[in-house]
């Protein structure tokens, strides 16, 4: 592993604990809003919920982060990142006209079955 791939490896894991806190943050808040604790505990229940929701967050990273089986297997998925061969734009263009005309093909069939079977089941039906 180079040094570059350990700098990516813990920026994954700062964006992993700075996300994990957010989430935290957002049920703590919501749950306490559902139970009321936001309007009986208005003095500190921000203040708690703040720092619950930061050492939920980097708790769980420094968890995730301090096996070495589990950072291995990061390093290797970074490595194995490294070696994809990405396509180039203009492959990229055409791979996505490829597929915007191909949803359209689908949409006129669908659109076609669809009208057909209207039709037939308004026939059929009163």
């Amino acid at each position: 592993m180079t040094k570059d791939d350990a700098t990516w490896l813990r920026i994954c894991y700062i964006s992993l604990a700075v996300i994990l806190s957010y989430v935290s943050f957002q049920t703590i808040y919501t749950v306490g809003l559902q139970n009321g604790w936001l309007e009986r505990y208005d003095e500190w229940f921000p203040l708690v919920n703040n720092i619950s929701a930061i050492i939920l967050g980097f708790s769980v990273t420094f968890w995730v982060s301090s096996k070495p089986s589990r950072k291995e297997y990061h390093r290797s998925a970074i490595a194995e990142v490294r070696k994809v061969k990405w396509p180039t734009i203009p492959d990229t263009k055409k791979m996505t006209l490829i597929v915007v005309v191909v949803v359209a093909i689908f949409s006129v069939i669908l659109a076609v079955f669809d009208l057909v079977w209207t039709k037939a089941l308004q026939s059929i039906l009163p």
